[in-house]
């Protein structure tokens, strides 16, 4: 399993609880950017079950169907547990429904598009009956932990 972003890294908004424009919420997943540029990477072998590429920047603050940017959803298998993997506020989408992606592949690149406050690419991850789960959890060991 690799990382979705290029090395170096910065994580710019955890999982949890956290307080954005003086709103308190829930962040469901990690918000990360690359200090090289813009790619985003399948975190392990997976399959494309769900792509949006039809993201429209004029609705990124009125319609909840575009708070996303594009997005790309991959189910992965790891560790024979199996996972979905949404990564979201693309700007471009390499993959469709259907398509394999190998770990590293870059599927994407991630913008200044949806609900965002800069370009950076937000990871969430999902259990098989699509329960939340902190990414940090499949993430642990190839994340710092600072």
């Amino acid at each position: 399993m690799i990382l979705p972003v290029k090395n170096p890294y910065k994580i710019t908004s955890d999982y949890g609880n956290r307080i954005l424009n003086g709103v308190k919420e829930f962040h469901d997943g990690l918000d990360l950017i690359s200090k090289t540029d813009a790619s985003v990477l399948a975190i392990a072998d997976g399959t494309v079950i769900y792509d949006m590429d039809n993201y429209n920047d004029a609705l990124r603050w009125v319609d909840n169907h575009h708070s996303a940017g594009n997005m790309v959803i991959l189910q992965h298998v790891i560790d024979d547990v199996t996972y979905f993997v949404r990564y979201l506020h693309l700007r471009n989408n390499f993959v469709k429904v259907g398509d394999k992606a190998s770990a590293g592949q870059k599927i994407g690149e991630y913008a200044n598009v949806g609900r965002s406050f800069g370009p950076h690419l937000h990871v969430d991850v999902w259990t098989e009956k699509w329960q939340k789960l902190n990414p940090r959890l499949i993430f642990n060991q190839i994340i710092d932990v600072a």
